[in-house]
């Protein structure tokens, strides 16, 4: 996200990046038109793209499958190029590329160059400038569902190299895609193109013949003429035929072949009797599924074999440790040391570490490759300057399988070589050493590919410190918290590999083992994928399990830390009993600081007194009163520490949680609370801004739209207006894509004041609240999170009883209402919310009495009379409830059993 931070600054100059970085590849010279041609897939193609423009209700989806290098994105740029193509997609064709590195992020940059295709700069200035860090989909969908449907016909989107495991990423873009846009996608697998509604499927197996000859006369140098041989009779029936029948007129190993012919000036025998002899290798036939096919194998075995220097096969071989496109700087950092002696030619014997690089340089070493045909040229169409290569993904995949073991190596330099200036010291006595990735100012690679060399690396102290909470910050702020998102995924694999693989673990300490289940932890409670109770769960094991390997006594510093991260997630927890939970996550912090104490670790005492605070807030059992007061004394013996001087972020996010303490404070007057509160979000926001720390930011503005919303002093319309622009800056931060949960609070909420606005026409008010809570349903459903579910209906229920008071629904508004407030009361339980149980039940009393249904009315306003006390705002609410009894009571007396209303 880099380039959008730069256009929202405002340089427009950054706009024409938007165009380049996603036209379609060019052609290579030994392409061969085939849209003309019924055997070859361009012309399916085009075929479809035709037949869904007569009388469609929507444009075309179309998924191109083949083996890997069957010639899928040549064919999808040969349609691109094609003059029906351009003729009626005037507009032009959009190319995003999806390959195996492919993230969250890659999408959002995607959805970048789409809003700048459709809409212009001036929107991608606005979108940026709005929600610069942000994967944001679901907004930029609203510019580009805008644009009227005879201009999104004019425009051909093409996703290329979509994985089975990357189909996720091709939904979201969908998603954005005008309906009347039509689509050309390529995969590998049948299931993604199934799992597209509508989708028309086109298959690649081999070129035909004559084309295959074509395109290996093109790739060899030769002059091309149409109708006429390419080749004389003695090259075809010395080599041509040979190399047809070996390369099976697969469109990569063609490539391949001629290329190495061509650097030969012609010279075919070397090429083609490699080609038959590892045909014949002994070892050829016994490749595992994920190799490539038999002709490609071949091919790339010749030609890395036919390499003048072992230099260059130990750079091929490197490339394999990096994503598909690859700009110099990285190569140049690659290419700083060799493997020395890769694999013999079709082996796959693991290659050995050695030396730094000779003195060839980059571009040499480029030229060598290219010239082999095992990678393209990356060249800016601006300045005509190489800037990188472009390794086709069977390519990167062979390369790698070159390194065998040794690719844990050469992913550990890359990290060596970005961390030599940041890092000293040797590991600890447990085999720890923490690598500040923050420190090393990103160079547009580094942050995206940290996760993608500590896992290929095997670093287990890599993988622990990705978790830590410095990268994280940094992470959001430099790229977003998507950014990070892809980080958790990366890491959840690679760390369940670590520590539930079948490696020897015997050299590990308990301690390194434990970093390792703390880490996942953290994984797992950070994780927005999947379902959130599942993943706290998981948290949770991982953190026993953390704890269980330590003692105390050995390393009494991280056992608290793990003991406060154990709390944490128990505060969290979705399953259980919250009462049980929250008692649970007090016990751990009381543990916590059994060793944290002020005068050995002030700055973790301090944060621990800050989480008991929250924990108290939240309390079911004991007093509430009590517990908020509590909590408020354990926030001012943080903030005793934490100084806004000494601690900036950590004072702030103290003055966030005093907010809350004050806001469900039982003492005290209730107005000066809110205005107490209020001034704790201010103060939190002068270190919180937008730019720096974007999502904290974000939480602190929702927090201070609850606090406005709730606010007693001065005019209520105005504290209700100050409220719904706190919930929509929010909601600039928190997408449904990058925080779930909290963009369905945030929507909950900003229903909620919504439906009680004073100002606006009060029906589109009502209307738009209701949009607002089924969004939030979208999210809080009772299996995810109960007791927000349950939440959400009340609010609900509130508004559906509104309605009925200013007579806009009649009976069917009291119907509605007390149905929302019976779903909320089956997870409001009184052992469960016993606060929100006393609150939602008074609600659906008073309802109850609106409708006159008087039996129901009398239970719900004797189950309050008993609970009595308990409930904090008791004292305000005895006497209505007293009343509603007393009315209700004498109507079920004056009416009998016909007026019980039940």
């Amino acid at each position: 996200m880099r380039l959008l931070s730069l256009s929202a600054g405002g340089d427009k100059s950054f706009y024409p990046v938007y165009d380049l970085r996603w036209r379609p590849p060019p052609l290579d010279a030994s392409y061969v038109p085939g849209v003309d041609n019924p055997e070859r897939a361009e012309h399916a193609i085009v075929a479809a793209l035709q037949a869904s423009r007569v009388g469609a209700s929507s444009a075309a989806r179309i998924g191109v499958c083949a083996v890997g290098g069957s010639g899928k994105t040549t064919a999808c740029a040969g349609v691109a190029a094609c003059e029906w193509v351009r003729a009626h997609f005037s507009k032009g064709t959009a190319w995003v590329q999806l390959d195996a590195s492919s993230t969250l992020q890659s999408v959002a940059e995607a959805v970048m160059a789409l809003v700048y295709r459709f809409c212009g700069g001036g929107a991608v200035e606005q979108l940026s400038a709005l929600i610069a860090d942000k994967d944001f989909v679901a907004v930029a969908a609203g510019y580009v569902r805008s644009v009227p449907v005879a201009d999104a016909a004019k425009w051909l989107i093409i996703v290329d190299d979509v994985l089975y495991k990357r189909r996720a990423l091709l939904r979201q873009l969908l998603l954005l895609i005008p309906p009347a846009t039509p689509v050309l996608f390529s995969t590998r697998s049948e299931a993604v193109v199934a799992s597209v509604p509508g989708a028309t499927l086109v298959s690649i197996d081999a070129l035909p013949i004559d084309d295959a000859r074509l395109v290996l006369a093109a790739a060899a140098g030769k002059v091309v003429t149409t109708r006429v041989c390419p080749f004389s009779a003695a090259e075809e029936a010395g080599w041509v035929r040979r190399v047809l029948a070996k390369t099976e007129c697969h469109a990569l190993s063609l490539a391949i072949v001629g290329s190495m012919i061509a650097d030969r000036g012609g010279a075919w025998r070397a090429v083609v009797e490699g080609m038959e002899r590892r045909w014949m290798h002994p070892y050829f036939g016994c490749s595992d599924s994920d190799s490539p096919r038999s002709s490609v194998r071949a091919a790339l075995d010749v030609s890395l074999g036919l390499l003048d220097s072992g230099e260059y096969r130990d750079a091929f071989a490197a490339l394999g440790v990096l994503p598909v496109r690859v700009r110099l700087p990285m190569l140049t950092r690659l290419w700083q040391f060799s493997l020395g002696g890769v694999a013999a030619v079709g082996g796959r014997s693991a290659a050995q570490s050695s030396c730094a690089m000779r003195s060839t340089n980059v571009e040499g070493l480029v030229d060598a490759l290219v010239r082999a045909g095992l990678v393209r040229r990356d060249v800016d169409e601006v300045s005509g300057e190489l800037v990188g290569v472009v390794v086709h993904p069977v390519v990167s995949e062979y390369a790698l399988s070159l390194l065998g073991d040794s690719a844990r190596a050469m992913h550990q330099r890359v990290v060596d070589s970005y961390m030599g200036g940041v890092i000293s010291g040797s590991l600890d006595a447990h085999g720890w050493r923490r690598l500040p990735f923050w420190e090393v100012p990103d160079d547009g690679y580094w942050y995206d590919h940290v996760v993608r060399h500590v896992s290929g690396a095997e670093n287990v102290c890599g993988l622990v410190s990705v978790m830590d909470p410095a990268w994280q910050a940094v992470r959001v702020g430099v790229n977003s918290p998507l950014a990070f998102q892809a980080d958790v995924e990366g890491e959840l694999t690679a760390l369940k590999a670590v520590v539930g693989g079948t490696a020897p673990k015997s050299a590990w300490s308990p301690v390194l083992l434990g970093r390792a289940h703390a880490a996942l932890a953290l994984v797992y409670h950070a994780r927005i994928a999947d379902c959130r109770r599942s993943n706290l769960e998981a948290a949770i094991t991982h953190w026993e399990s953390a704890i269980a390997l330590v003692d105390k006594s050995v390393a009494s510093a991280l056992w608290a830390e793990w003991q406060a991260g154990l709390g944490r997630v128990c505060g969290d927890r979705v399953s259980g009993a919250r009462a049980a939970n929250m008692e649970e996550a007090i016990a751990c912090y009381h543990r916590a600081l059994e060793v944290r104490t002020r005068a050995t670790a002030p700055l973790e005492w301090a944060e621990t007194q800050k989480l008991l605070g929250r924990a108290l807030v939240n309390r079911v059992h004991g007093d509430k009163a009590a517990n908020v007061e509590t909590a408020i004394a354990c926030y001012g013996l943080a903030l005793e520490v934490q100084t806004q001087e000494a601690t900036p972020l950590e004072w702030a996010d103290t003055q966030n949680n005093l907010a809350g303490a004050y806001y469900y404070r039982v003492n005290g007057d209730r107005a000066s609370n809110m205005e107490a509160a209020i001034a704790c979000c201010c103060r939190a926001l002068e270190n919180y801004t937008r730019s720096a720390t974007p999502l904290l930011w974000a939480k602190m503005r929702y927090a201070l739209g609850l606090v406005y919303y709730d606010r007693l002093v001065g005019d209520k319309a105005a504290s209700v207006e100050a409220a719904i622009a706190c919930y929509n800056d929010a909601l600039t931060v928190y997408t449904r894509e990058a925080a779930p949960l909290m963009w369905a609070a945030t929507q909950s909420h900003l229903g909620k004041a919504l439906r009680d606005r004073l100002s606006g026409d009060p029906a589109a008010n009502v209307a738009a609240a209701a949009a607002c809570f089924d969004l939030a349903l979208t999210m809080r459903t009772r299996a995810a999170v109960p007791l927000n579910w349950a939440a959400t209906q009340h609010h609900m229920g509130v508004m559906h009883h509104c309605r009925h008071k200013a007579d806009a629904t009649g009976a069917a508004g009291v119907d509605a209402a007390v149905a929302c407030f019976y779903r909320a009361l089956e997870a409001r339980t009184p052992e469960a919310a016993p606060q929100d149980w006393a609150l939602t039940t008074f609600c659906l009393m008073q309802t109850l009495v609106d409708g006159e249904r008087w039996s129901a009315a009398v239970d719900c306003g004797q189950a309050l009379e008993r609970f009595g006390s308990r409930w904090a705002l008791w004292p305000a609410h005895q006497a209505a409830v007293a009343c509603v009894v007393e009315e209700a009571s004498r109507a079920l007396a004056q009416r009998g059993d016909e007026g019980s209303g039940t």
